[in-house]
This record gives C-alpha cells, structure tokens and sequence, in this order.
C-alpha cells in the first residue's frame, strides 16, 4: 500500500464520510465481456451477418455513442440488429435479452464483502458511480443476485445522470446525493482517468491497481483501503453507539 508523499498522504481533518466505488473493474469484473459474450453467441446460432471481430467492433462503436448521448439505448439495439441482418419485428428485443443476461454475469471482488461491511460498521455511506447504458436499479438487481446489495446505500449511473466519469460533474452527483462535501468522500478507481476526474472534484481518491498523480493513495488489493487513514476509527463509532 503506498501513500503519494506530494500531498502529506492526504490526511483529513475530518474523516471521511461517505465512499463511492468504480463499478466494472472494483467491485466486480464479468466472466466474459459482454463484447465478446454476444458476438460469439450470435455466430454460433448462425444469426451473425458480419464477423465475430465486426460485430463486437461494431456493438463498442455503438455503445460508446449512447454513452456519449448521440443515441438512446433503443436506438443502439435497433440500429445493432439491422446492422446484423436480425428481424425488425423482434431482433432488438432478442439482443436486449442476451446483452442484460451477459451483462449481468459478474463476479465479484472476494475482498469486496468483508470491506464494505467493515466501512459500514464506522458509519460510512457506500456507493457506486458507473458508466453504463444501465440504470441504477438494473445495476441494484445484479448487486441483489450476488448477494451483496445491503452494502450499497446508493448508485450513481451515467445513463439516468446524463454526464459520464471522468467528467467531475458525475462524481459531484454523488457528493450531492450522500449531502456530504467532497473533501469527506472519497472514490476508489482503477481508471487513471476517473481518479483524475474525481480529484478535480475535490475527492479523496484512491488508485486501485493503477497509479496517478491525482491519486492520493494506491493499494493493490481492495482489502487495503480499511487500512487507510481517511475513515472513522472503529473505536470512535462504539463510543458513538
């Protein structure tokens, strides 16, 4: 665990309050992107116009757009199908179907229980902040089906907020929903990028298996973060109790 001396390791004055982790790439990763889940899949039923190569290429191209709010999700699966050559009465709402199931086939970070309960026990608001084509309740449902959704206060998705990380202005949603200032939360990424985007909003930030100058901590494992000098202290909360 390595703590960027140009800043004094970020120590606060008060602590922080409230945490807000990357999705995709902290909490939890997906056994096979969805990219190539459904490319695959589509070839080997026969239903798949271009290549496998084409067709992800093509399904990135079209999810980078409506992330970036040139296209509504329905526009990408209707405009994804016939790209494919798949029946307009139903081919979008069958490549719905496969994207929200591949989708949803995440794998969650083994230390990600044990941290956050730990978190929670000092008070500390959790949350996500995630870009998505999904909103937050899809997102809360898989949370539900790994069984780890008690541990989130709240989620924070590009798709319902309409600005995307590494933008500051996602990361001040969040500050906004927990009604906490930024320089008491603090956000846990992996994308260099995001925990630039994070600091400029005046986050406490913390690199996951990345590194920074933005970043004022790094840890390799997620279970390092508990041992950072930014929460409550166990001892104060029981007192609080």
């Amino acid at each position: 665990m390595d703590v960027d001396p140009h800043n004094g390791g970020a120590r606060t004055l008060s602590p922080a309050q409230a945490v807000a982790l990357d999705g995709h790439g902290v909490v939890y990763s997906r056994r096979r992107e969805v990219a190539d889940a459904l490319a695959d899949s589509l070839h080997t039923l026969g239903k798949l116009r271009l290549s496998p190569s084409e067709a992800k290429s093509l399904y990135l191209s079209l999810q980078e757009r409506a992330f970036a709010e040139e296209i509504t999700y329905d526009v990408m699966l209707t405009e994804f199908a016939r790209r494919l050559g798949l029946p307009p009465s139903d081919g979008a709402s069958r490549l719905h179907a496969w994207i929200q199931s591949f989708s949803a086939d995440i794998v969650v970070d083994p230390d990600l229980p044990g941290v956050l309960a730990d978190l929670r026990s000092r008070g500390v608001t959790v949350g996500m902040v995630t870009n998505s084509i999904h909103p937050a309740h899809v997102k809360q449902e898989w949370l539900h089906q790994a069984g780890i959704a008690h541990l989130f206060d709240l989620i924070v998705s590009s798709v319902d907020e309409r600005c995307r990380k590494p933008d500051p202005e996602i990361f001040r949603r969040f500050t906004a929903q927990v009604s906490l200032p930024p320089e008491r939360t603090v956000f846990v990424g992996h994308d260099v990028a995001e925990v630039e985007g994070a600091k400029k909003a005046g986050m406490i930030t913390i690199c996951l298996r990345c590194s920074s100058p933005q970043g004022d901590y790094t840890v390799r494992r997620l279970a390092e973060v508990v041992d950072l000098p930014v929460w409550p202290s166990q001892t104060r909360k029981k007192k609080e109790e």
